[in-house]
């Protein structure tokens, strides 16, 4: 088999990943690659986080598990997130504290970088900052496909002659063609801002470059009735529809 599974931005929201990983079942992947931010704005940061290392997930850093680190970097988040994560260093063990801001800021495999801001590294860049000029960010990494997440928004970049150009990141399957460069944000699991309320993630065939973007429904009024009765920002609840 030659699938792998790239997900992002579960941010606490254990029903969505659940059923995730159920439908990741059916998909024979050999490796699931996770960009980070498993964390934040969520009620069940400890059983996302458990189940992940559980199921052998590959996870990178994401801002919100530097945000755990000190408060000189959880001065970069507003109020409400900066609460969760204060409330999210409570509900975790120290064990997993440790394992969550150890993560690298990147991985490579397969042919592919993982990361969860921008290329080669950066945890907290966002990608819409650059994409008016892709042409840097492309020349700061080797591999021909990228994926990133951060923004929660799904599109992807192909470098083709000149500046990279823009296409949408839609549900069902996109060819990557080998001959260009791609670098895609794989939207997220835990809190999708795309427009579509469904937990995101792909698939990507490495012999044929086909990449299935999966759009899972599951149980938004649980985690947001949690979102609430934990105290947290009505707006994480309402954000989820």
């Amino acid at each position: 088999m030659t699938r792998i599974a790239i997900m992002s931005d579960v941010h606490g929201n254990f029903e969505a990943l659940k059923e995730v990983l159920a439908d990741l079942d059916t998909q024979g992947v050999i490796a699931t690659y996770c960009l980070g931010d498993m964390v934040g704005y969520g009620p069940q940061p400890a059983e996302c986080v458990n189940l992940l290392r559980a199921r052998g997930v590959h996870c990178t850093m994401g801002n919100h598990e530097q945000g755990l680190i000190n408060i000189h970097y959880l001065r970069g988040f507003n109020q409400p997130a900066a609460d969760v994560l204060r409330r999210t260093r409570e509900m975790i063990s120290e064990e997993m504290f440790h394992w969550l801001i150890s993560r690298p800021k990147s991985l490579v495999a397969h042919g592919c970088r993982f990361v969860h801001g921008l290329p080669p590294d950066s945890i907290t860049e966002y990608l819409w900052k650059h994409e008016k000029e892709m042409a840097p960010v492309f020349s700061g990494y080797a591999e021909d496909l990228c994926f990133v997440g951060h923004t929660h928004d799904l599109m992807r970049f192909v470098s083709l002659r000149g500046e990279p150009e823009r296409f949408p990141l839609p549900e069902g399957e996109t060819l990557l063609e080998p001959a260009v460069r791609h670098l895609l944000n794989i939207g997220s699991v835990g809190q999708p801002r795309d427009g579509d309320n469904r937990a995101k993630y792909g698939v990507l065939d490495l012999e044929t470059g086909v990449l299935t973007m999966r759009f899972i429904p599951y149980d938004i009024k649980k985690t947001a009735d949690l979102i609430l009765a934990h105290g947290f920002h009505r707006a994480f609840a309402d954000r989820l529809w």
